[in-house]
């Protein structure tokens, strides 16, 4: 079953546990014989939720056999998104295991642990459904592209077509067949299943290549694939998805790029108002006091012995470092400033 087929079944899991709740909170509400061990509630009821919960566990059954192969076939560290996954649909288990034990054998705990039980099972199922579907679903209908472009329309299918003639592929390999709407499809597929199971996808599409280095990337990669090999023709599929996808990665790249050099002019345009507290002509304060002031404000952040192991030998040095430290995120007012550089200059500087 491919992906967005799985995220349907997933949404289903989640109203069959959504419905499981809610009838069996409507049920808790009737007397309960503690004697008889029998609830009065009405026999169809009942009956409507045993059936919405065997519904439950024959999909979670389902979901474990399509999970468990797939991460015992992981040959790296678990994205923390997997990790989180795993242990609720791991944790989801226990709870069924326990209910049913509950129900079938130890009947005296039901009018007291059942609800608790069946309410954390929803929990689970709701966190288990919220970490997964929406990234399938993000898939599915942004399946034109990897990040929402056009990598599936016609003009991007003729750009690859005459790349993958000068892209290095096998003289095995059908060009044609290769750049085709089913084929990108099918090579994003190869990518999703089996490609993550060495890599963050977030690893992958890092950045664009060259149609001749993703296709020697995804053979070279596919050399190292020992329990889910990657067969030829599924190679030369995703070099030519990831090749299709190439320019939504570009401008992905080139907006990361961006907002990092925004990132860095902010930052030093942060520095640039802060650097006139620095820069003021070296007034004269009581030592002591200035002695006070330095190691209040510098212990907010490190050991004052950071200082001593090297300390700044001139008035500029200490100039720079107190620049340093307000660029670092130091917050102080502009005599408190003034009042450490004194100190530096005064204490540790051997030029004026």
């Amino acid at each position: 079953m491919d992906t967005f087929s799985n995220a349907i079944l997933g949404i289903l899991f989640l109203l069959l546990s959504a419905a499981g709740t809610f009838l069996m909170y409507k049920l808790w509400g009737y007397p309960f014989d503690h004697e008889k061990l029998k609830s009065s509630a009405p026999p169809g009821l009942m009956r409507l939720h045993h059936y919405i919960g065997y519904a439950y566990g024959i999909i979670y059954i389902y979901l474990i056999s399509q999970m468990v192969p797939r991460l015992w076939s992981y040959q790296v560290e678990f994205p923390a998104r997997t990790v989180a996954h795993l242990m609720l649909g791991m944790s989801i288990g226990v709870i069924l295991i326990v209910k049913i034990s509950i129900v079938k054998w130890f009947k005296h705990l039901e009018s007291t642990l059942v609800p608790f039980l069946g309410t954390l099972l929803f929990v689970c199922t709701f966190l288990l459904i919220g970490l997964s579907v929406p990234f399938a679903l993000k898939e599915r209908f942004l399946e034109r592209s990897a990040v929402g472009g056009t990598a599936f329309s016609q003009e991007n299918i003729e750009r690859v077509r005459m790349l993958l003639s000068r892209a290095g592929l096998p003289g095995g390999a059908n060009v044609e067949d290769l750049a085709t709407f089913r084929s990108f499809k099918e090579g994003r597929d190869v990518l999703l299943s089996k490609c993550v199971q060495c890599h963050d996808l977030r690893t992958v599409l890092v950045k664009p290549r060259t149609p001749d280095n993703w296709v020697q990337t995804v053979s070279r990669m596919a050399e190292r694939s020992v329990f889910n090999p990657i067969s030829d023709d599924e190679q030369w599929r995703v070099a030519t998805y990831l090749i299709a996808i190439s320019p939504d990665l570009q401008k992905g790249f080139q907006q990361k790029k961006l907002q990092e050099t925004e990132a860095v002019k902010t930052k030093q345009a942060i520095a640039e108002v802060a650097k006139p507290a620095v820069d003021v002509a070296l007034r004269e304060f009581d030592l002591n006091v200035a002695k006070q002031t330095f190691e209040a404000t510098c212990t907010q952040c490190h050991s004052l012995k950071n200082v001593e192991r090297k300390p700044p030998g001139s008035a500029d040095e200490a100039k720079a470092l107190v620049a340093r430290m307000v660029d670092n995120g130091l917050e102080a007012e502009q005599v408190e400033l003034e009042q450490v550089l004194f100190y530096l200059t005064k204490t540790y500087s051997s030029k004026p």
